[in-house]
């Protein structure tokens, strides 16, 4: 049964895909990002998980926009929703950069209020499901049929308009 599962899921990942012409565009404009260590700031919503890191910590009434272009170091987006793909309710699928993170093709469009405002471009190269597992034995392979991957390259735009948390 689950092999079916993973099966039809490929096969929609695969359609969506070709739905979108290989182009992914999430806006996330509700939320904040908060303080995970003295340089990094994350965001955690419904299917989304994303860290951004700054090469000095920010202090609370000091930040301007350019302090921010210049001080940012890199992003991670670790989990993003794809808007569209009807995915199992035990499931959690979401696309896969290349690399963990970067700072490529990441723009700092604005800083007002505590508002930030950003833009970023990126590659991906694949999309990755795993049905969620109660307790997984540690260090073995997962069973056939609870994960899936469907790997081309397609593009990503993402804008994020968020509450930047300094405390």
């Amino acid at each position: 049964m689950s092999m079916n599962i993973a099966n039809d899921l490929e096969k929609k990942i695969v359609d969506w895909l070709d739905r979108h012409r290989n182009r992914f565009e999430l806006d996330i404009h509700e939320g904040s990002l908060r303080p995970l260590t003295p340089t990094s700031y994350t965001y955690s919503g419904p299917g989304t998980s994303i860290t951004i890191g700054f090469k000095k910590s920010l202090k609370q009434g000091t930040i301007n926009l350019e302090e921010l272009r210049e001080n940012f170091d890199f992003i991670a987006l670790d989990k993003l929703p794809l808007i569209g793909l009807d995915v199992p309710s035990n499931w959690q699928v979401y696309p896969q950069t290349p690399v963990s993170s970067f700072d490529e093709g990441v723009h700092i469009d604005s800083y007002e209020n505590n508002q930030l405002r950003m833009t970023i471009v990126t590659s991906f190269f694949a999309i990755y499901g795993m049905q969620n597992q109660e307790h997984p034995i540690m260090d073995k392979a997962a069973d056939e049929g609870t994960y899936v991957q469907v790997r081309r390259n397609f593009e990503g735009v993402i804008k994020l308009d968020l509450t930047l948390v300094i405390e």
